[in-house]
């Protein structure tokens, strides 16, 4: 199994906490998301996690493509996998929080055309990072002799981590990426649907990417996020308090469109509830029945889970 620390961060003196700590427990991945708030911005801090620490690989997890000028944002990556010297798995994708969008005034197009924009930004940054001059055109952009410097130093360039919840995203990930990252499905408006969180949907999407990819899908990272933590010696209470706020409208990120049951939660492959005994069997369970093989945490139980990653050591 492999693990990824989830960090926003707020200045030096934290980074470097977060790295001794992401080392001390075990984690293998620095990874951060790409988002328009309260964070640190995630490719020069990823960078700096490179330099800081020997061991980690480092992934942005995942950037928003409408955030980011492929053309651009190709080098830097390229950058970052130079600086740590071969460490960076690339993560990135469509983008679903409209409110992000709607803040910084970024259109918020309907799903399908941010999928026919990721596709295309995904041929720029791959072909920028295998170094040269670049000449791509597509529905999107259109290169002629652009420079892709630094070459990367993993040949022929840093893994890729493509996800999503929708079945034409789980396919293309499984037949183009290197790691299949599964997660609920975006609502149209925004926001991740209430009723795709049981490991009954993630077992459906798994299967997916096996059919799309028959041939792929064995040497394929499965991966999943860990999004909430509860760390309790009576999880069916837990979990019925926890379900309570979900239906209740009270969780982030969440569009309720089924009722969440207490057993969707103790079972969901995106909550870590219970003693850290019964987490550690969770996660076992979990891996048999989805073969996902790659786990990752919300920044705010990164730490708390470190205990569960040292047992699974």
């Amino acid at each position: 199994m492999r693990f990824g620390y989830g960090y926003y961060g707020t200045g030096r003196d934290d980074l470097d906490r977060a790295v001794r700590a992401a080392e001390g427990f075990g984690y293998d991945t620095f990874v951060m998301p790409d988002h328009l708030g309260d964070q640190l911005s995630p490719i020069p801090t990823l960078a700096a996690v490179g330099l800081l620490s020997e061991h980690l690989r480092v992934a942005p997890w995942v950037l928003c493509n409408d955030f980011h000028l492929p053309e651009v944002v190709g080098r830097e990556l390229a950058t970052i996998d130079e600086l740590s010297r071969g460490r960076l798995d690339i993560g990135i994708g469509s983008g679903w929080h409209r409110g992000e969008y709607d803040r910084a005034g970024i259109p918020f197009d309907d799903g399908p055309t941010r999928f026919r924009r990721l596709k295309d930004s995904v041929a720029v940054i791959q072909a920028l990072t295998c170094g040269g001059p670049v000449t791509v055109t597509n529905g999107s952009h259109r290169l002629d002799g652009h420079i892709g410097f630094p070459p990367s130093p993993q040949r022929p360039h840093p893994p890729l981590m493509l996800g999503g919840g929708g079945r034409l995203m789980i396919e293309w990930a499984a037949r183009a990426a290197d790691i299949v990252s599964i997660i609920p499905k975006a609502a149209p408006g925004g926001g991740l649907l209430a009723s795709e969180i049981t490991i009954e949907a993630v077992e459906r999407k798994v299967g997916w990417a096996r059919a799309a990819a028959p041939e792929r899908f064995p040497a394929l990272d499965v991966n999943l996020v860990f999004v909430e933590l509860v760390l309790t010696s009576d999880r069916r209470s837990a979990a019925n308090s926890l379900a309570a706020a979900i239906n209740a409208g009270r969780v982030p990120f969440f569009v309720l469109d089924a009722e969440v049951t207490e057993d969707d939660l103790l079972g969901s492959p995106y909550f870590a509830i219970g003693t850290v005994d019964d987490i550690v069997e969770h996660v076992r369970t979990v891996f048999e029945r989805t073969g996902a093989n790659y786990y990752g945490t919300f920044p705010h139980i990164a730490d708390g889970f470190g205990p569960v990653v040292e047992r699974l050591r």
